[in-house]
């Protein structure tokens, strides 16, 4: 087609069927998924999945026509949609990646078959040529937006399993020696201490025994919850596993750790009856090359800190 494309002419000659043919559309794509069982559910149980395709294939014909700028904006606001659409569709984690994959297919393959039977049932001597490319355009962005956003949210996923504890869901001992060696990084460049808090669960193997392991996982998830209130943002706790914690504490010298240690003591008792932790404490050297510290030699330390403290702990209990 020569010269300027004629948007409106367009518009009125073709949007009208285009706009018929969608429910027609979004039929023809649940009858081509109705034999997948995981489809049959997520639509069970997200009945407005229908009505919200047709809308976004509503939105997508009314782009057709558009002028060249106005269809370019289009075209980022809609791929900023569909990595929203993807990642949502990861969060409900309904469908395994193959699944995805026949769903994204399709929904496009669908939608343009029927856009191709309503243009071609119009008869009229206009070139349809350019609406086509476009929409052939337009659902293919949409698909690599979704899987950009599906990808990306199976990767969050992905790296919080790796990375955080079941249980709690505080980070585990994996994660904890690049994330302190990040802080000191960062603790050398802006001059502040890290401190390390080691905790452990006093005669924790009584609850467990005393009130079963479900009743152990109960307190030791409590615990986890005590500790947002540390401060603001605090994300410097790790499980490393059975009644173990370790905290890591930037900003923090040894004696204003120790406070953050017997508040901690005195809020577990409050919030769980018989409950109770020792800690050992080590302020880490920040001035030394980060790669060369030996972090188990700290948690060593730590862990003899804290053994000291319960035995003070059980002298006081039961004095001779």
């Amino acid at each position: 087609m020569e010269g300027p494309i004629p948007w409106a002419m367009l518009e009125h000659t073709y949007a009208q069927a285009l706009q018929a043919i969608i429910p027609e559309a979004v039929e023809d794509h649940l009858l081509d998924m109705s034999h997948i069982r995981e489809f049959i559910a997520y639509v069970e149980h997200y009945p407005e999945y229908s009505s919200h395709l047709i809308q976004t294939l509503r939105r997508s014909c009314d782009a057709l026509f558009l002028p060249e700028k106005e269809y370019d904006m289009y075209i980022k606001k809609d791929y900023k949609e569909g990595v929203s659409v993807g990642a949502a569709f990861a969060e409900r984690d309904f469908f395994t990646i193959d699944l995805m994959l026949q769903l994204t297919h399709s929904t496009r393959m669908s939608s343009i078959q029927s856009v191709l039977r309503a243009i071609t049932a119009v008869q009229a001597d206009i070139d349809s040529s350019p609406i086509i490319e476009r929409f052939f355009d337009i659902t293919n962005k949409r698909q690599n937006s979704f899987f950009q956003g599906y990808i990306e949210e199976q990767n969050k996923k992905l790296k919080h399993q790796i990375m955080r504890d079941p249980l709690t869901s505080l980070y585990n001992r994996r994660y904890f020696y690049p994330y302190v060696k990040e802080e000191l990084i960062r603790a050398q460049k802006e001059a502040f201490p890290v401190t390390l808090i080691l905790v452990d669960f006093n005669n924790f193997k009584e609850i467990n025994d005393r009130r079963g392991h479900q009743e152990g996982d109960r307190v030791l998830k409590k615990f986890a919850e005590c500790l947002s209130n540390i401060h603001e943002d605090f994300d410097g706790a790790f499980r490393f596993g059975g009644d173990e914690f370790v905290l890591v504490l930037s900003g923090y010298r040894e004696n204003d750790a120790e406070k953050i240690a017997q508040a901690l003591n005195e809020t577990i008792k409050q919030v769980e009856e018989g409950a109770s932790i020792s800690y050992g404490l080590i302020q880490l050297p920040t001035e030394a090359f980060i790669e060369d510290l030996n972090l188990d030699l700290y948690l060593n330390l730590a862990d003899e800190r804290m053994y000291e403290h319960k035995t003070i702990r059980k002298k006081i209990k039961t004095p001779e």
